[in-house]
């Protein structure tokens, strides 16, 4: 992942109406709210000047918005950092469909802590993989790690599996 990428606080379209989306809801709250107390208000008082009890309502119940002020950047900012925890995920897929589409070797794509869709990746890998013995794409397992893992197998099979009942195993101490 590129550096500015980390930085930015929207990364994707997804994060961008998931936060549009979030403020259109919180605003309409809000507006529903103050419009439905201030109904309240002209329910308890009665008939009268609606500008002038509007003044008084804002005047009482002002402190109601600096809260809604101040608050609203935060869980901006939290909504927006809980969806990173999606978007993420998504871009990573994204990326290793690109290659594969590409016919480019490929990553099996992993994910960072705490990140979500993890059993979607894992069935991704799983077709990746699936694919990858079918001869329909080839999967990047880095320098020198397929060689390793053969390695450890062939020692693994020689070592444990082939050994018959009455084996002996000896452990040589220094």
């Amino acid at each position: 992942m590129r550096k500015d990428r980390r930085l930015r606080l929207i990364v994707n379209d997804f994060q961008g109406k998931l936060l549009w989306r979030f403020a259109a809801y919180w605003l309409f709250y809000q507006f529903t709210l103050w419009n439905f107390l201030f109904g309240c208000q002209l329910m308890r008082e009665g008939a009268g000047n609606p500008m002038e009890q509007y003044g008084r309502f804002c005047a009482a119940n002002y402190p109601m918005l600096i809260v809604f002020a101040l608050v609203v950047p935060f869980f901006a900012w939290d909504a927006a950092k809980f969806s990173h925890r999606v978007a993420g995920p998504i871009y990573r897929l994204q990326q290793t469909l690109r290659s594969v589409i590409d016919g480019e070797p490929v990553r099996l794509v992993r994910l960072r802590d705490g990140d979500h869709l993890t059993e979607f990746a894992e069935d991704f890998n799983d077709l990746l993989v699936a694919l990858d013995e079918r001869g329909a794409v080839v999967i990047d397992r880095g320098p020198g790690k397929g060689a390793r893992q053969e390695e450890l197998q062939v020692v693994r099979s020689d070592s444990f599996d082939d050994r018959q009942p009455d084996d002996s195993v000896t452990i040589d101490t220094v």
